[in-house]
């Protein structure tokens, strides 16, 4: 049975982090007509949201900078510099979302996306690219010329690729068995110009992917099994 969540962003989700050690997603969502940057952090397994909305007493010129340990730390940036710099780092305790001050020094090496794994990348001039295409046209699919994102598992094939749908192009999100029956598929963005970098991401067996840009979706590949 499947087993998916989904989460509606205040906002484009524009920052993705993971902490590994405590199984917490964090997003970076920014509102550009407000001008207003919020976070939010949900469990990876479930889609629970611990907190969501969370701002600074900076509500724009921030980001994520990195997770550690149970902690996540943002950058100020300098608004008045012609390339802006990092002004401080401010440490945020993900589980209490609440902001410390402890007066320890930064780590030196932050984490954003600890034990994600990126699909491989086939763009059509790619030796594998043809076979792919031809795969997916057995399926019933208008494939664009585009890069393919592929990811094989144990059990499941997973594809990100470029249709045209009523003369418009679409990124479809497609999940067959090593059999080649179709498991699960989605349109995760619609009336699009191109394929983007980071179509989805893989860690402990979930399934994890931004739809029409403002929309986390989590889906748990071991259900599809069932």
């Amino acid at each position: 049975m499947e087993n998916r969540y989904t989460f509606e962003a205040h906002g484009i989700i524009w920052r993705v982090m993971y902490d590994h050690s405590i199984g917490v997603i964090l997003l970076e969502m920014r509102d550009g007509e407000q001008k207003e940057v919020s976070f939010a952090a949900l469990e990876l397994k479930t889609g629970e949201v611990l907190w969501e909305g969370l701002q600074l007493e900076e509500n724009w010129w921030v980001s994520m900078a990195g997770v550690k340990d149970g902690f996540l730390y943002f950058s100020e940036f300098d608004q008045n510099d012609a390339i802006p710099k990092v002004k401080n780092l401010q440490k945020l305790n993900i589980r209490e979302a609440v902001l410390v001050e402890d007066y320890q020094e930064d780590p030196v090496q932050l984490l954003s996306a600890e034990a994600f794994e990126l699909p491989i990348v086939y763009p059509v001039e790619s030796e594998h690219y043809t076979t792919l295409r031809t795969f997916l046209q057995q399926l019933d699919h208008d494939i664009a010329e585009s890069d393919i994102h592929y990811y094989e598992t144990p059990n499941q094939i997973i594809f990100v690729f470029i249709e045209r749908k009523n003369s418009v192009l679409q990124r479809k999100l497609l999940i067959c068995s090593r059999k080649g029956e179709v498991l699960f598929q989605e349109v995760i963005d619609t009336d699009i110009r191109g394929q983007i970098m980071d179509s989805f991401f893989m860690v402990d067996n979930m399934l994890l992917y931004i739809k029409e840009k403002e929309i986390w979706c989590g889906l748990s590949l071991a259900s599809l099994n069932n």
